[in-house]
């Protein structure tokens, strides 16, 4: 398997971890997995264009800004506290932030301004960054995956 490939990382990895978070929204494994698996393609576009992975990092989120939200769940979840972000509101997101509860109350992944949602909503996992923004990490994956993938120059090769 050619995961230095970008398509092939996102088809063989990315999305087969996304549909398992679907079925699993609760997951912290899957969550944090998810997260980690997303943020890293950047380091796959990176080696196939010979470019720092930080530096395409910056670039797809630019272009995708929940890709920031992944970013950094990602880099807390696997050093337990985020101590350097491009997005300084993001500093101080630790791992443990990660928690139970209820999915975005509207359809784009947010919540009403009090943090809250429909009492009905499943349980997912869900994080509020130190920005004190709550996010759906499960709608979060989903909506960065889906953006990657209208991202054809990132899967040139």
């Amino acid at each position: 398997m050619a995961f230095s490939n970008p398509k092939v990382y996102i088809d063989e990895l990315a999305k087969p971890m996304c549909d398992r978070f679907i079925n699993e929204p609760n997951s912290y494994e899957l969550a944090i997995s998810c997260s980690i698996i997303l943020y890293h393609f950047a380091d796959v576009v990176a080696y196939v264009k010979n470019k720092k992975p930080h530096e395409i990092a910056d670039l797809i989120t630019a272009k995708i800004p929940k890709f920031g939200i992944i970013r950094a769940i990602a880099n807390a979840a696997k050093h337990v506290e985020l101590t350097r972000h491009p997005v300084s509101t993001l500093v101080g997101l630790r791992a443990e932030h990660l928690v139970r509860g209820k999915a975005a109350a509207f359809s784009d992944g947010t919540y009403f301004s009090d943090g809250t949602s429909f009492r009905d909503m499943p349980e997912v996992v869900v994080v509020e960054t130190p920005d004190r923004v709550k996010h759906d990490v499960l709608h979060t994956c989903q909506a960065v995956l889906e953006d990657l993938l209208e991202q054809q120059d990132l899967f040139q090769v």
